[in-house]
């Protein structure tokens, strides 16, 4: 006896060193977290299915059940490394490496409850899912640690593996502070969090049906687990609807945590990056995906059925839109440090407000978020922005960095620009493709935008001469070529009433190609009117107008 008490003390005393060493050696890599964060998801998944017997599903199951496993994970992840930081005074890199070992645990709870089950009952189908309640049914659970039906909701499983991680943390936070306070507050927030998270779909139920607090279990199962139709895909199975439905809530509630974490920790430099995000662009973007959806609506008769878990979706594809134009952001300025240097020197890089390193990681991770955005709204749709990114990487970097050839870059950024149209054209469309979509809106749409997209160039004249960047204004002179702009950008309205064989254009076209070659072109006492930034916004502002006309007169 003595012999095994002597080598449990030696195995203790060996596994505080490796843990201590661990700890202090560990360096945070966001591809090594992402990596292992991923692995482990993939690995619980494949023991899932593996006692499922690996039934028969679609790609598309597959898929979100992959994206809502790991989105909630994920929240879980990011804030349970809050509390670490906040509570037990835990640095991040070493929170961040607590919180990977404890991530598998995650793989334990199927194997759990199958065992269970061989061993007590028969070998009964145990399903780990959430806590479909009204909220006397979710007081009930919560002081009796889930309730009294573990073979369903939070199984025996599901619940080992809260108990062991509630104890991990409040062990590591005992350890590490020596608090009664810290230790009880974490103990009882973890449970508290795990519990709502838990009851989450009950909670959503409850916000945003009428039933309110009188809500019942069958009304949380109408409303999370009922087939329906979001945008243009139409979901059957049960499972496939709470899968999706919590994968759009969970994108809504990871980000909305992450910018109140990074608004605390990191103000000064989320200001900067998000005042970086180019207003007039963004907004573009989003005027894009509005005109490609009403396309749908007018010309296939799309139909967009109102409620609150088409409108996550609806956000959550605005997002990926928003992060894929963020991420052709992060690149041009790395490739355009001497050109913002003279023309945006507020720019982050700039400021040195972040290192090069870390705004290509930010640019990295903005590209696999906006094609895993998209494809949870739309599979093919993630296919065009794809597409997107691969132009915006010939059009910004090396070795061709085809933005310093007049027309040539304004074509690419043209059918850039179209495939957004056509990412909104194609999630609505029930037969999610380009069919019905007018060619010669097409041709227009390209063509507007290759003589007009030179507007931009406006702002950065003095740092793309200096650095060979040969666009329009550069090659011509500020004056000459913001009447060649104005010029195409006038043509453009005229187009519209040709293409479209629509008179009662012609009007509005004219009006608001005169008042735009105006903006770009008046002078008073030899000086423009209007500065390159706000000749932008200006004409931006025209063309959203007279897009809203057009469509306007596009509807039967």
């Amino acid at each position: 006896m003595s012999y095994i008490i002597e080598y449990c003390k030696i195995m203790k005393k060996h596994l505080h060193t490796i843990c201590t060493r661990a700890l202090k050696n560990y360096h945070f890599s966001l591809y090594t977290v992402s990596a292992t964060f991923l692995s482990i998801i993939l690995t619980r998944l494949s023991i899932e299915n593996w006692i499922n017997g690996f039934a028969t599903e679609s790609f598309t199951f597959y898929l979100f059940e992959f994206l809502h496993t790991s989105l909630f994970f994920l929240l879980v992840f990011i804030i349970f490394t809050w509390l670490l930081i906040a509570i037990a005074k835990i640095p991040f890199a070493q929170s961040v490496f607590i919180l990977l070992c404890g991530m598998l645990f995650i793989i334990f709870p199927p194997i759990w409850d199958w065992m269970i089950s061989l061993v007590f009952f028969d070998g009964e189908h145990f399903m780990s899912y959430y806590l479909f309640d009204s909220i006397p049914g979710l007081a009930q659970r919560f002081v009796t640690f889930f309730g009294d039906s573990p073979r369903n909701g939070i199984t025996y499983g599901t619940r080992m593996m809260i108990a062991c991680a509630i104890f991990a943390l409040t062990s590591i936070t005992w350890l590490k502070t020596k608090s009664i306070l810290r230790t009880v507050t974490i103990a009882c927030t973890a449970y508290a969090i795990f519990f709502l998270l838990s009851a989450f779909p009950s909670l959503i139920t409850m916000f945003f049906t009428s039933n309110h607090i009188a809500t019942t279990q069958l009304d949380v199962t109408r409303f999370i687990a009922s087939p329906t139709k979001i945008l243009g895909n139409q979901i059957i199975s049960p499972i496939s609807s709470v899968n999706i439905k919590m994968s759009f809530v969970y994108v809504l509630s990871t980000c909305i945590t992450i910018l109140l974490i990074l608004y605390k920790t990191h103000k000064k430099q989320l200001h900067h990056l998000i005042a970086n995000v180019r207003p007039v662009q963004t907004l573009y973007h989003i005027g894009l995906l509005i005109i490609g959806m009403g396309l749908a609506i007018i010309f296939n008769h799309a139909i967009i059925l109102p409620s609150f878990f088409t409108a996550l979706a609806l956000t959550t594809l605005c997002i990926a839109i928003i992060i894929a134009w963020y991420a052709t952001v992060v690149f041009n300025d790395i490739v355009d440090q001497d050109i913002d240097t003279i023309s945006n020197p507020h720019r982050p890089l700039i400021q040195k407000i972040i290192s090069v390193q870390s705004y290509r990681n930010i640019g990295i991770l903005f590209i696999a978020l906006s094609i895993i955005l998209t494809a949870m709204v739309n599979a093919h749709s993630a296919l065009l922005i794809i597409a997107y990114h691969a132009l915006s990487y010939l059009y910004n970097a090396p070795p061709f960095r085809l933005k310093r050839f007049p027309l040539i870059a304004t074509f690419l950024a043209a059918l850039a620009s179209f495939f957004i149209v056509a990412i909104g054209f194609i999630t609505i469309t029930p037969e999610h493709s380009l069919t019905g979509f007018p060619p010669y809106i097409a041709i227009l749409l390209i063509v507007a935008y290759t003589i007009s997209l030179p507007i931009k160039d406006l702002k950065d004249i003095a740092g793309d001469k200096k650095n060979h960047i040969y666009t329009i204004p550069v090659l011509c002179g500020e004056k000459t070529g913001r009447l060649i702009i104005s010029t195409g950008i006038f043509t453009s309205f005229v187009l519209s009433i040709f293409t479209l064989n629509n008179f009662s254009l012609f009007f509005p076209a004219i009006l608001a190609g005169s008042l735009c070659f105006w903006i770009v072109t008046g002078q008073k006492k030899g000086r423009f009117l209007f500065s390159p930034h706000m000749t932008i916004r200006s004409v931006f502002s025209i063309v959203c107008i007279y897009s809203i006309i057009l469509m306007l007169t596009l509807l039967p």
